[in-house]
């Protein structure tokens, strides 16, 4: 007979003899020495099993105490070696460093070994704003880099922490003072290919020290995975972007990059995750304390995480038409932008684009109308606009009809096809730009189309005349705005615009194109130039603007294009060389645009390194003179004049 098992029973009974258990019949499984070592062995703590392919590490990737720490620029073929000229890498390091370490060459700087091809090492004193943060830290952590490139914070790179150690004075490059010794793990840490990755995402949900925040924060957990997708995705892109240019190596780097994250993404989302609250929310108080004693303050409830799962990559096909499109047309904006700009117009159809001049504000609502095959009108604002009918038109006494504006015609055409074909949900869409809209004020000339757009159905409509309709007119008295209408604004500001009021910008989303990418868009126009121009013409340009945008006074695309021609059609000219050329092109294109105040430390800083540039890093081998002479002559005699006045321009 059989039993079944029971707790509470003795020896469970096998089949045989009635009442004999069968360890009466065997040998006892303790006694021998697999029983012996079987007993001994702790089933609770056995290391789990690792899937056949992939690699095992010591510890789990947590994302609990993930760090933000700022850390200097260096140039893009950084190996960890002292810098031998600080004034072309244009690091992080404030000035006084410079002068007394890097041009003195003495190996200070903290992140010399950062991303060097020994390892991933960085170095930080260990005073006690970076200890609040540094003394939690574990191996597994996280730890994203960031960095500025004047007025713009990017993120250079990500360790999994391998160790910290906190060493004493006599240790290290950082003799006299005691630091930290942070490594990360070889094989998942790594320095991102694309320089321009913004720290923005993890700045914003962040938290900060209440004593020091500039340097280092603690990012919040909800954010990390999400963040790291977002940037292996762009690096996937660049590097299909690479490879259709040629330029395998660059891609296959970015590949490299791609495949790093992607394991430090999956280590994270497998890895075991402490149910903590989000970072978000102090659990203490200034001095320690918990602030919740006694019942007497509510504790805050936790934030809801991010969901972790990857975003799908399926894009929108009209999305898809429109980045396409953007590329046959060789312009270049960052796809995220496109987005942007996508998204906004089709959640609530008023955008303001905004950014420096010949950014391409203008040509992207045109190519993206027509990439979405829509209907597009071009309205140019002039600055004399004082009333609704500088925009929409006016009634005509004499000949007794309203004459409309071509914005007017646009809109009403865009109601006739809705009206025609909003039973089966496809109308045709219209696009309107408004081109420096900001010449004249909005509030004047726009007020109606602001108030209607924000409410339903009837109301929708603005009275153009009182007057009866004649035969001839060729819009109704009423004009209504459909749904199908898609307005976007585009506005430089300089000293010649207005500001818009919180009634125009509570009405509009308002997107900057402030990232002028020179090397992009020079890939895009390879097959436009001969390699040997597009190269000598846009390094010198993206060095040149790096400068100028310290100031925020950095030129657009468009000056990029116009520069290009003019020194093609020189060069082969034959009357200027390269050089030449591209010397007359800086000083009629980019420096007559140049203001600098003495009273602004960062105009100042800008003509120093434009100086700098021009006397000595692009100093000819061969002649000892300046390739810019020109360039160069202009900046000396605004530095000269600048000790006169207290401003100058270019426009000598």
């Amino acid at each position: 007979m059989s039993y079944q098992p029971n707790p509470q029973s003795q020896p469970i009974l096998a089949e045989g003899t009635p009442g004999q258990s069968r360890l009466e019949n065997e040998e006892d499984l303790s006694q021998t020495t697999f029983g012996r070592a079987l007993s001994s062995l702790n089933l609770n703590n056995l290391p789990p099993e690792t899937p056949p392919g992939k690699p095992k590490y010591p510890y789990p990737v947590t994302l609990d105490n993930c760090l933000l720490l700022k850390v200097n620029r260096h140039i893009a073929g950084y190996d960890g070696t002292i810098c031998s000229n600080p004034v072309r890498v244009l690091c992080g390091a404030q000035e006084h460093f410079r002068a007394n370490y890097c041009d003195k060459a003495e190996p200070r700087c903290y992140d010399l070994g950062l991303f060097s091809r020994e390892g991933f090492k960085v170095w930080k004193p260990a005073d006690d704003e970076y200890s609040e943060f540094l003394d939690t830290i574990q191996p597994g952590n996280i730890m994203l880099f960031w960095t500025n490139r004047q007025t713009f914070n990017y993120l250079v790179g990500i360790y999994i922490i391998d160790k910290i150690e906190r060493r004493d004075s006599r240790d290290g490059m950082l003799l006299g003072r005691p630091h930290y010794l942070i490594s990360g793990n070889h094989e998942l840490s790594v320095r991102f290919t694309d320089s321009l990755i913004d720290s923005s995402p993890v700045w914003n949900r962040s938290v900060r020290s209440e004593t020091f925040s500039k340097y280092i924060r603690k990012i919040d957990r909800s954010a990390i995975i999400q963040s790291l997708q977002s940037i292996q995705d762009k690096h996937e892109t660049r590097a299909e972007e690479l490879r259709s240019a040629g330029r395998v190596t660059e891609a296959v780097m970015c590949e490299q990059v791609v495949e790093r994250l992607g394991r430090i993404i999956d280590q994270a989302a497998e890895a075991p995750q402490p149910s903590t609250p989000s970072l978000l929310i102090r659990p203490y108080g200034l001095n320690g304390t918990s602030p919740y004693l006694n019942g007497a303050t509510a504790k805050p409830t936790p934030v809801a995480p991010v969901p972790s799962l990857k975003p799908s990559k399926v894009r929108d096909t009209e999305l898809t038409r429109v980045i396409d499109h953007l590329k046959r047309e060789k312009l270049y904006y960052p796809d995220d932008l496109v987005w942007r700009y996508h998204i906004s117009l089709m959640s609530k159809p008023f955008v303001i684009l905004t950014g420096v001049s010949g950014g391409g504000k203008t040509r992207l609502t045109q190519v993206y109308a027509e990439a979405m095959n829509g209907r597009y009108c071009l309205v140019s604002v002039r600055p004399d606009w004082q009333s609704n009918e500088s925009l929409l038109g006016s009634y005509d006494i004499l000949n007794k009809r309203f004459v409309p504006t071509e914005f007017c015609r646009h809109v009403y055409r865009a109601y006739q096809d809705w009206s025609r074909d909003r039973t089966n949900k496809s109308p045709k869409k219209y696009f309107v730009c408004l081109d420096e809209m900001n010449l004249a004020r909005a509030e004047y000339y726009f007020s109606d189309f602001l108030s209607r757009m924000e409410v339903e159905g009837d109301l929708r409509r603005i009275r153009l005349y009182d007057q009866l309709p004649g035969s001839d007119d060729e819009v109704e008295q009423d004009l209504i705005i459909p749904p199908n209408l898609y307005i976007t604004g585009t506005v430089n500001l300089d000293e010649t615009t207005h500001t818009f009021s919180r009634k125009v910008l509570d009405r509009a989303n308002i997107i900057k194109i402030d990232r002028i990418e020179i090397a992009h868009l020079l890939d895009l126009l390879r097959t436009d130039y001969q390699a040997e121009l597009l190269d000598f013409v846009g390094n010198h340009l993206k060095e040149i603007n790096l400068r100028l945008a310290e100031a925020g006074q950095q030129f657009g695309y468009r000056t990029v294009r116009e520069i290009l021609d003019w020194v093609n059609e020189a060069y082969h000219s034959g009357y200027f060389n390269m050089a030449e050329a591209l010397d007359i092109q800086i000083v009629q294109k980019v420096l007559v645009k140049l203001e600098v105040s003495s009273d602004h430390k960062r105009q100042l800083s800008m003509l120093e390194k434009l100086n700098t540039y021009f006397e000595q890093e692009t100093r000819s081998a061969e002649t000892d003179r300046p390739m810019f002479e020109r360039s160069n002559e202009i900046i000396s005699e605004l530095m000269s004049k600048l000790q006169e006045e207290e401003i100058v321009i270019g426009q000598l």
